[in-house]
């Protein structure tokens, strides 16, 4: 069998049971268990997913944008979770460009495509707000 494009594997770490060592296509990230009524102490599993709709939606932009030439400034996307039900991912995608109204809703179906937004819309509500200014002169 051929060697996986995309993967991943968790082991517990000694200690409290609290920490798992994830190593994602050989990338290690430590993702803790919150605490009853605490704060996370670094990366949890839902914020390991939020940064995986993250990441996608970014690249996705990216993209876009140098298929159309457009020039824009740092794209920046960012997700947040809130437990359900129904879970609801919270996405808002920010970018400064010189983008008309045809423009705009090529991006917006381009943002609630990609692969990562079609894995998991049928698993939970993925809401988006797409903020694109004029760029600075």
């Amino acid at each position: 069998m051929d060697k996986p494009a995309v993967w991943a594997r968790g082991r517990l770490a000694d200690g409290d049971g609290r920490v798992v060592c994830v190593d994602v296509n050989g990338l290690s990230v430590n993702c803790t268990v919150p605490a009853e009524h605490g704060e996370p102490d670094g990366a949890t599993s839902f914020g390991l997913l939020a940064a995986a709709l993250s990441s996608c939606t970014a690249m996705s932009v990216r993209t876009f944008l140098q298929r159309w030439e457009v020039d824009g400034s740092a794209v920046e996307v960012d997700v947040s979770f809130e437990p359900g039900p129904p879970a609801v991912l919270h996405r808002r995608v920010s970018l400064a460009g010189d983008l008309d109204t045809d423009r705009r809703a090529q991006l917006s179906a381009v943002v609630d495509s990609t692969p990562v937004t079609i894995l998991l819309r049928d698993a939970l509500v993925i809401v988006t707000r797409l903020d694109v200014t004029a760029p600075e002169s």
